[in-house]
């Protein structure tokens, strides 16, 4: 699947910073703030003011042009970052691989729901969402592989640094990646394009509640996603004495297999679901997926035994991959089609908002102020609470939707006069 390669390699763009953030620090003397603003803040920076205009655009015009053109700007945002002289401009290559990735999710998600139907774009989503999954591990494997490879000579010609190699190499994966989405052609809309849309207003008022339980449990799950992300490796060199190589060597083969394997399973346990007439189908499994990924949690922070921390580490990733996709999902099948671009871009915004501006500063900040620098508590207790919060509302929007689906049947069932 083309748009499948397109995420991955968007993914692989974004997370390629967190790799090489200690030979940019040296390099241009920068502190840890500094390297926290450049890992999230300059990426969202044009990435909030864009993603909803790119969604509008991905309600009017050619989605696969709209994908191509954006690949090609986060290209060059990421060749800004290979060639930055400063921190300076560091952040607008950053800020650049933001503006362009903002276009991808809204314009691909559209194109998913017309290609597969709304009956059928669990799997299709998932694999979508997989596929970013797989782009956050190969960076770390792939991205470490190569920088020791560059260290011991290869391209010893070449007068760059070796973490600027890395970011110009990964260009090539996104040339393949557009010349192969380029032979695809636009799926048919599902409305005529003369047919007036809804106003956005009243899509979101006719079903404001579902749209927002639906919004607390991606919320959650994406927070739950980042901050393990942020902090597992940290947490095994802190709790097993590891060298921070060795918990990359760790935490990126259980993302590359677990990941994508729970976003498949959890948007395959969606379609079968649904396909037996569950309304409340993806409510229930991100419900589920977070109470499970909870309990693994738990037991990844508390272990004292290595390998039953890799264990729990891996069923987070699992069950947490599970519950990923839901909110996509969601939004496809509630949504009008000539909104989708626009309120999967206000979902997507939202979320990221709330995931990357909260979730890592918030273990951090527990962490310092509140556990007297345990990792271990801070993680625990942000896992805990957040997947609290987001089962119960999963919870609730199963509850609205088989409620909705009761009245629409009794609708339909009632005597006409």
């Amino acid at each position: 699947m083309a748009l499948a390669l397109v995420h991955l390699v968007a993914a692989m763009d974004r997370h390629l910073l967190a790799l090489v953030l200690v030979p940019i620090q040296r390099e241009l003397n920068l502190g840890d703030t500094q390297l926290g603003f450049l890992h999230g803040t300059a990426y969202v920076l044009l990435y909030a003011g864009a993603v909803v205009p790119a969604g509008a655009l991905a309600d009017r015009f050619d989605r696969r042009r709209i994908v191509m053109a954006a690949l090609a700007v986060w290209s060059l945002g990421t060749l800004a970052c290979a060639l930055a002289p400063s921190f300076a401009a560091l952040v607008g290559g950053r800020m650049i691989v933001g503006l362009g990735q903002a276009a991808l999710v809204p314009a691909a998600a559209s194109l998913i729901a017309d290609g597969f139907g709304p009956g059928g774009i669990g799997r299709p989503i998932a694999v979508f969402t997989s596929a970013a999954t797989l782009g956050r591990g190969l960076a770390l494997l792939a991205g470490g592989l190569l920088l020791g490879l560059i260290g011991d000579g290869l391209f010893s010609t070449v007068p760059l640094e070796p973490w600027r190699m890395l970011f110009l190499m990964s260009l090539c994966l996104n040339v393949a990646a557009l010349a192969w989405f380029s032979t695809g052609a636009e799926p048919p809309r599902t409305v005529r394009k003369a047919e007036t849309p809804p106003p956005l207003g009243l899509a979101l008022a006719e079903r404001w509640r579902l749209y927002l339980a639906y919004f607390g449990c991606a919320a959650a799950t994406i927070l739950m996603v980042q901050v393990v992300a942020a902090w597992a490796p940290t947490l095994l060199v802190r709790g097993f004495d590891l060298t921070p190589a060795e918990s990359g060597l760790i935490f990126g083969p259980i993302v590359i297999a677990f990941g994508p394997a729970g976003n498949v399973a959890g948007g395959w346990l969606i379609d079968r679901l649904a396909r037996r007439g569950d309304a409340g189908a993806p409510a229930l499994v991100v419900a589920l997926a977070l109470v499970a990924a909870m309990i693994a949690g738990a037991t990844a922070c508390l272990a004292e035994d290595l390998a039953l921390a890799i264990a729990a580490l891996a069923a987070t990733t699992f069950a947490l991959g599970g519950a990923t996709p839901v909110g996509l999902v969601a939004v496809q099948r509630l949504t009008p089609a000539p909104l989708r671009g626009r309120m999967t871009g206000g979902f997507i915004l939202g979320v990221t908002l709330i995931s990357l501006g909260i979730g890592p500063v918030m273990v951090g900040w527990l962490s310092e102020t509140v556990f007297a620098g345990s990792l271990a508590h801070a993680l625990l207790a942000t896992l805990c609470i957040v997947s609290v919060f987001g089962a119960a509302a999963a919870l609730v929007a199963r509850s609205l939707e088989i409620g909705d689906a009761a009245a629409t049947l009794a609708a339909a069932v009632r005597p006409a006069g």
